[in-house]
């Protein structure tokens, strides 16, 4: 039979465990480390323009777009924009994004989960040490609902000579989803593009 002070003590025993459960789950995680590069986007291919209406990165950050009209098609690709960020940020985990094709006024959406790309970084960092190359996380959009994302390492020191450029496909081709939008949103600038000769009319 239990004493009585070992009744009382059990109570006593597991508060303490659970406050020291509570205090194990909610210790902060490691943050993580952080790099300094800027975001390049990449659309069309030519004769498939898009526009970029969201873009974000982690579900945290990321930056304005807009319109792509070329060099999707190449590999390893070049950039349509670039968008300069003021402070370093971490890997990307994800990519989130949101487009509209003009040539099958059709829009898209991905949420696309990425590799760890922590220990590659750290690598190309080393590799291509900054203030002599200048690193880019490239992201490409296709009027056909495809996507890819790259890592660029640019030269700063080589002059003409791009040879020395590091390009790494982080995902070489995923597939986006057709949502609901408003076409009409587009219309003007769609037949802009079809009076420009850069499109057929989709509504033919």
């Amino acid at each position: 039979m239990p004493r009585p002070w070992m009744a009382r003590l059990r109570p006593a025993l597991l508060l303490a465990l659970l406050l020291l459960i509570a205090a194990c789950e909610a210790e902060p995680q490691p943050e993580l480390r952080r790099y300094e590069f800027m975001l390049q986007t990449v659309g069309g291919p030519r004769g498939w323009p898009v526009w970029v209406e969201d873009l974000s990165f982690n579900h945290a950050w990321g930056g304005p777009v807009g319109g792509l009209s070329e060099g999707f098609e190449r590999r390893p690709p070049s950039p349509n924009s670039t968008v300069i960020f003021g402070t370093p940020l971490p890997a990307a985990q994800s990519m989130q994004a949101r487009w509209f094709s003009y040539r099958t006024q059709t829009f898209y959406e991905i949420d696309l989960e990425l590799p760890n790309t922590d220990a590659l970084l750290q690598q190309w960092y080393r590799d291509y040490p900054p203030p002599d190359y200048r690193h880019y996380l490239m992201a490409g959009f296709s009027g056909e609902g495809e996507v890819y994302v790259w890592w660029r390492a640019s030269c700063n020191v080589c002059g003409r000579d791009r040879s020395r450029d590091f390009h790494a496909p982080i995902v070489e081709s995923a597939w986006a989803e057709e949502v609901e939008g408003d076409p009409a949103t587009f219309r003007s600038q769609t037949q802009r593009r079809i009076d420009e000769g850069i499109i057929p009319s989709p509504w033919e």
